[in-house]
């Protein structure tokens, strides 16, 4: 666990020989009693201390933990009530442990408390820290159903290390959609425009993970609706031609690339039929993606693909990036941005939390069949997002190339980017920015492409903490090379798979008889 933590935070945990405060920059006890009070509270240095199982006081079955208002506790938690299974068998602090701020609470025993000492911070909590095993992926221990056992440490080494001087991503949302088309206003039991305006009421949008080979056939009606509603309705990408595990398949290197061209063509020419902008982010077929077809995607202009951790970690089992999948706002393979993706349902509010909480984009995603009975899901799940703070619902473009990470320093503007491109307005004051990608190691470089309002820039190569003239005010766009380079530089590759498109046709025929033949067995 320890060196999964490490690597996702630039910290290293070390077992000290000697018990004093010479090179550390903070402790970290798993397990402590009454006797190790004293030399935690006279440290000069933070620490986090995990109180001792038999020392621990009993505090009923509740599934409820209460966060209380604190500097501490992210804002998405202060004052709010969380359900969990794992919450049944907690206990609560020790009587003795004086003088500390509840910041959470089970039934009203404490179960993570700060002491504040000499400027620092002493947390102490009920929780035991997880085990992980050798080729186990830390998420398994961060997800709706189990995230309090970490939350507090992630919580403390966040403090330590300079993200808390960060402003992080911007809080966005949207629901996501599989399999839908423009062929008709309707697909399956979702009706496009009583969502749009199901979305209006309620303050949420939509977006469609289309198939690029349904782009045979465009209902103008349909496309008219999008354009009209473009603000709470949209497009992304689903595959190529919507086969078992597609994009997961171990094929030829040069069929991956024809694939993924074709894709692209496909969406091109669906564009120019409906007048209707499809996001470059791919949503895989069943979540089915491999890394050597993330390369590839990040090599021919895919801005991003997004595909839940669990999925992607199924089929990447072997890949050495797996572990600390999940745990940071996006994750880059092999240049390609990944934002998260989760199963939506009535009761998926901590999937919702765990995304806000590692500033990843919230995107709860599902099928047609999921608004079967009505859209009073999206109300109730869009109510409660709103309730986190100021939400940017938007499509899945807008999404990558806001996802970034920003701090001032002076008249200079730090920005850490998770995308491959970044939409930024300067603010006033600002005669610098600095472009810091997480990827990037030191002496690194990447040429740039930056467009503003004025036209474009050269590829500029910018090397590791150069930094980039810009003037208040200003919209710009910053553009990866791979981006730039790639947009336009594919043709069609034509390969028409006859049974990949009877499949197709026969599974939207049962997608557009469901809702039909329900009504006529009622």
């Amino acid at each position: 666990m320890f060196d999964a933590l490490g690597e996702i935070f630039g910290i290293r945990f070390e077992e000290p020989n000697v018990a004093n405060d010479t090179g550390i920059d903070a402790w970290l006890y798993l397990e402590i009693n009454p006797d190790s009070m004293l030399r935690i509270q006279n440290s000069p240095l933070p620490s986090y201390a995990v109180i001792s199982e038999k020392h621990l006081t009993s505090c009923g079955e509740s599934s409820t933990i209460n966060f209380n208002k604190h500097a501490l506790i992210p804002e998405i938690l202060s004052n709010r009530d969380v359900r969990s299974d794992e919450v049944i068998k907690l206990k609560g602090l020790p009587h003795w442990l004086q003088n500390a701020t509840t910041l959470a609470c089970k039934t009203e025993s404490p179960i993570w408390a700060v002491q504040e000492h000499r400027d620092c911070q002493h947390h102490y909590v009920a929780l035991t820290i997880p085990e992980l095993n050798s080729d186990e992926p830390i998420f398994h221990h961060f997800h709706d159903n189990q995230f309090l056992a970490l939350l507090p440490l992630l919580t403390f080494l966040r403090q330590l290390t300079d993200e808390n001087r960060w402003d992080p991503p911007p809080l966005q949302a949207c629901f996501m959609f599989d399999d839908p088309n423009l062929h008709w206003p309707t697909y399956g039991f979702i009706n496009f425009f009583e969502m749009a305006r199901h979305a209006d009421l309620h303050n949420y949008h939509a977006s469609f993970a289309t198939i690029p080979l349904d782009a045979w056939f465009v209902h103008q009606q349909t496309a008219d609706l999008f354009q009209e509603h473009h603000h709470r309705i949209s497009l992304l990408i689903h595959g190529n031609d919507h086969i078992a595990e597609e994009l997961a398949r171990k094929i030829p290197n040069e069929e991956r690339t024809r694939m993924l061209k074709q894709a692209l063509f496909r969406i091109e020419k669906l564009e120019k039929r409906a007048n209707v902008s499809v996001a470059r982010v791919m949503a895989p077929p069943h979540g089915a993606c491999s890394e050597e077809t993330l390369k590839k995607m990040a090599l021919m202009g895919y801005e991003a693909a997004c595909i839940s951790r669990g999925s992607l970690a199924h089929y990447n089992k072997h890949a050495n990036w797996v572990r600390t999948l999940g745990m940071r706002p996006a994750e880059n393979i092999h240049g390609l941005p990944v934002l998260p993706r989760f199963r939506i349902s009535m009761d998926c509010q901590n999937a919702i939390l765990v995304a806000a909480l590692l500033h990843q984009p919230i995107i709860p995603v599902g099928h047609h069949q999921d608004v079967a009975e009505n859209l009073n899901m999206l109300a109730h799940l869009s109510d409660f997002i709103n309730s986190l703070g100021e939400v940017r619902w938007t499509n899945m473009t807008s999404i990558s190339r806001n996802h970034y990470s920003k701090m001032i320093d002076g008249d200079i503007l730090h920005l850490k980017m998770y995308s491959n491109i970044a939409d930024l307005l300067i603010p006033e004051g600002i005669n610098y920015i600095l472009v810091e990608r997480p990827w990037w190691q030191e002496g690194a470089m990447e040429p740039l492409l930056i467009k503003t309002t004025g036209g474009f820039k050269d590829l500029v190569p910018i090397e590791f903490h150069e930094l980039i003239a810009v003037h208040s005010g200003q919209h710009i766009q910053i553009i990866s090379s791979q981006i730039s380079q790639a947009q336009g530089n594919y043709d069609s590759l034509y390969k028409f798979e006859p049974w990949s498109g009877i499949r197709r046709l026969m599974t939207e025929a049962r997608d557009r008889l469901v809702p039909e033949l329900r009504r006529l067995s009622m």
